[in-house]
């Protein structure tokens, strides 16, 4: 199991030294770039992520994927890259082996060759927002191709200078990127929920619950009717607080519109495609409170 002081170690490595390549445009065509003097590792001993990127597309080109010697080539067509540790850094990290997961719709055999990229750990799926059919408490998204996709973001909670970090394995679960402002987490973050019961309804990896924990909560109950999501909310329990956690948080694998629990607070956060009339309607019934997150 990761710990703390590793997820605080790997950010702190992402900075990149003075002598690191700097960033590639990502709109630009690569045949307009300088990237002739580029060395791929720096003497640190840490590769910048754009670098890795350019090898992500010579692989795609190799296997045809995107056709080779197109002037409209640039660094983006590589895909959504997601670092190990996620976090709003302000520059663009230098990674060592195993800490990029790349978010792509790539053959199966690209994705194998694409892990051998040594910074590489994981290729997944992306999923299209025109073909948007997951069901509406969350199932799988994103489709794990090749390598290992676990991953952990890190969520600021200003008020108190404490954060949330959220493993999962990516593919099972909804992509959220950490940002300075995340709404979602700033509305947790300006709520009194002390001494309060608390149910995060579609808890997903556990980021919200966490929080109201976090904020002080009596009480959590986490509830999701993807049980992939519930397994990575007792793995992030332990990480953020410890077993001594348990004593103050139910758990909880149930479509939310069939919950039989009573609650103070009750987080409603769902998909942007889902109709929340019903859901709302039922959170009024087992909760004081209604928060749309």
């Amino acid at each position: 199991m990761i710990s703390r002081r590793e997820v605080i170690e790997k950010l702190n490595h992402y900075r990149p030294c003075n002598d690191c390549n700097t960033p590639i445009f990502k709109n630009k065509p690569l045949n307009e770039l300088e990237l002739v003097n580029r060395k791929r590792k720096c003497v640190c001993g840490k590769v910048q992520i754009d670098d890795v990127m350019i090898d992500i597309l010579n692989v795609m080109m190799d296997f045809g994927e995107i056709e080779k010697n197109t002037d409209s080539i640039c660094l983006k067509d590589a895909g959504t890259p997601l670092i190990e540790i996620g976090y709003p850094l302000k520059y663009l990290p230098s990674l060592l082996e195993n800490e990029l997961i790349i978010m792509n719709n790539v053959s199966r055999k690209c994705a194998e060759e694409i892990i051998k990229i040594p910074e590489v750990k994981g290729v997944i799926s992306k999923q299209s927002r025109d073909n948007f059919e997951i069901s509406d408490n969350s199932n799988e998204v994103n489709e794990l191709l090749a390598g290992n996709d676990f991953r952990c973001d890190v969520f600021i909670l200003k008020s108190i200078s404490n954060c949330v970090m959220v493993c999962k394995n990516q593919s099972k679960v909804h992509i959220e990127f950490p940002r300075l402002f995340n709404p979602k987490i700033a509305k947790v973050d300006s709520l009194n929920l002390k001494e309060k019961v608390v149910l995060d309804g579609f808890c997903g990896s556990g980021t919200l619950g966490m929080a109201a924990l976090k904020k002080g909560a009596e009480k959590v109950i986490f509830s999701d009717i993807n049980k992939n999501a519930l397994d990575d909310v007792i793995y992030n329990l332990k990480l953020n607080f410890g077993d001594d956690v348990f004593d103050k948080v139910e758990i909880i694998h149930s479509d939310f519109l069939e919950l039989d629990v009573t609650c103070d607070v009750c987080f409603i956060d769902l998909f942007p495609h889902m109709n929340a009339i019903n859901f709302i309607e039922k959170a009024k019934k087992i909760s004081k409170q209604v928060v749309i997150i």
